[in-house]
């Protein structure tokens, strides 16, 4: 019988030591500050999806997904949502 009653007991590890883990923590980490941004920039111009759908010629899906994370957006899909929102985007590294 083991120490502990017959129960193994093993050492706990931190996810985050584990590197696939961490490398697909880390995209979904930029995915939702991507998602939340354009949700935000969307809602403090007053439009839908559908309407920003409309002006950059992509289905409503489109917008969900990337309001939601749910895909991995290009740089110059950014910057068409950026130029259909009469902004300019800004990329800042910290």
């Amino acid at each position: 019988m083991t120490p502990t009653g017959g129960i193994i007991v093993r050492k706990s590890s931190n996810i985050f030591d584990k590197p696939a883990f961490a490398k697909k923590f880390h995209q979904s980490s930029i995915r939702y500050k991507y998602a939340v941004a354009i949700q935000a920039l969307r809602t403090e111009a007053g439009m839908t999806q559908e309407q920003l759908g409309q002006i950059m010629s992509v289905p409503q899906s489109s917008i969900a997904r990337w309001e939601n994370g749910g895909t991995n957006i290009t740089v110059e899909t950014l910057d068409k949502i950026a130029q259909a929102m009469h902004k300019e985007l800004k990329i800042d590294f910290q």
